[in-house]
């Protein structure tokens, strides 16, 4: 199950509504009830191991705050131990038994489905142990606040990674106005609009441009336009999530941290990954970079190893690899040569430059077939038989509205627009409520309409 599902939309969401108000006493069980529902909807057994995962971090986490010697490390080290390995077993076994294989060793390949979200709620498990080694997050005693945190729905699948000590209180206790709630549907109606109305959209192109008979007979201009169109659905196909679980969190008295912040407008690829998974970027900042030394000694293998690592944690494939060190070594260079001297170079400069390694990025990161990113990268660099063709044309033309729409909200638009609207309807906020409520209810009606019928609607992200 997904948000921009009709049966999420119109069943599960208002089901669960329902229950949580008329069963205040026991909102915390309802939510969990209602996200284990959720979780098990699309795999009813792998919702068992999430249950075990939360049960095995409980006890080891207690374990590590009973402890103040030698056995309060070796409680952290076996509880790392024990999620990354769940994480490798799941994600990244039948991948490296492939490759055995592949170098003629006699390995048998396990048949193993990816169980949807386990990056995300490993990860979360992961932080909730080590903070509380630090002791910057106190220990949950309480089995089901802990499920709580790692089942809760609108984080679960897809982010972003909210740790322990974000939401521990409001676990415990919050509260709930009508400012959050009418905040919060915005949020996720405008998280909804990105993904069903240009997400969805978006891929329709880089599906004809980027497989099959369209790869096949890809021109120059038909690889920029289809990796073009596949660059800002990816963003608004994660972001619009990421709004969509900020908002069903804010409705519900959680405060997630923001997850994106206008990307595209980057001067640099350092200022790109501060700005796109944001959740991500931390983590693997705070809990293996400045462990390993930070900037303090091993800079530069530190960068290559935490971006190896970022490539591998999207997928068990070399595209992903290749991806990752792709990007760990413009940050190394970057950080000994242009930012030191970014001030003194023009911001379109910085623009363009950012965004063509941006979007050679996502080439990488689109194709997992290495035969077929040969293919597309003759093209994109001017190699194809033709320069242009129908296809490349009638992506531009046909959806000529798609692509002025999705090019302004990459950009602080919408923040431009909800100053102007407050300063215009300032001495009349009855009328500024009934505008964004017009607004909400247009994104609700359109997205709605898009998805009756809808055959693509996937979130990318989940798979990870």
């Amino acid at each position: 199950m997904v948000f921009s599902d009709l049966f999420f939309l119109f069943v599960f969401l208002p089901a669960f509504a329902l229950c949580y108000l008329l069963f205040k006493r026991w909102r915390n069980e309802v939510l969990t009830l209602f996200s284990l529902i959720f979780y098990a909807w699309g795999e009813p057994a792998y919702v068992l191991l999430m249950l075990a995962s939360v049960v095995v971090n409980y006890f080891i986490g207690l374990a590590i705050d009973r402890n103040k010697d030698k056995r309060r490390k070796t409680a952290l080290v076996a509880g790392l131990v024990f999620n990354l390995g769940v994480l490798a077993t799941f994600k990244y076994l039948s991948f490296f038994c492939a490759e055995l294989l592949s170098l003629g060793l006699p390995v048998s390949v396990p048949n193993i489905a990816l169980p949807i979200g386990i990056s995300f709620y490993t990860f979360q498990s992961i932080s909730y142990l080590i903070d509380v080694y630090r002791t910057t997050t106190p220990v949950q005693r309480r089995f089901k606040n802990l499920l709580l945190y790692i089942s809760m729905f609108p984080q679960l699948i897809a982010g972003p990674i909210v740790r322990y000590g974000t939401v521990a209180h409001e676990i415990e206790s919050r509260h709930v106005d009508f400012r959050d709630v009418s905040e919060g549907m915005m949020r996720f109606l405008r998280g909804l609009g990105k993904k069903v109305i240009l997400a969805n959209q978006l891929s329709e192109i880089s599906s004809q441009l980027l497989t099959g008979s369209g790869l096949e007979s890809l021109s120059t201009a038909g690889s920029w336009v289809g990796i073009l169109a596949f660059t800002l659905q990816i963003y608004f196909d994660f972001s619009g999530y990421s709004d969509m679980a900020i908002g069903i969190g804010r409705c519900l008295g959680f405060h997630f941290n923001e997850n994106f912040n206008h990307p595209y407008c980057c001067d640099s690829i350092t200022d790109f990954w501060r700005r796109w998974h944001i959740s991500l970027g931390t983590f693997f900042r705070d809990y293996l970079y400045i462990p390993l030394g930070g900037n303090r000694k091993h800079q530069a293998l530190n960068i290559l190893i935490v971006w190896m690592l970022t490539g591998f944690w999207h997928g068990a494939s070399w595209n992903f690899l290749i991806w990752g060190l792709f990007y760990g070594l413009i940050v190394m260079v970057e950080k000994y040569t242009l930012l030191r001297v970014i001030e003194r170079i023009p911001k379109i400069l910085l623009h363009v430059y950012s965004l063509v390694l941006v979007v050679i990025g996502w080439s990488i990161f689109y194709f997992d077939d290495f035969g077929q990113m040969r293919h597309f990268f003759r093209a994109f660099f001017g190699r194809a038989e033709a320069f242009s063709d129908f296809a490349a044309i009638n992506a531009l033309s046909t959806y000529g509205w798609l692509w002025v729409i999705a090019i302004l909200f990459c950009l602080p638009v919408r923040e431009w627009l909800n100053r102007k609207t407050a300063s215009w309807f300032g001495q009349h906020p009855t009328v500024l409520v009934v505008v964004r409520s017009i607004v909400a209810l247009l994104l609700l009606i359109v997205s709605v309409a898009l998805l009756v019928g809808a055959t693509n609607n996937a979130f990318l992200y989940t798979r990870f």
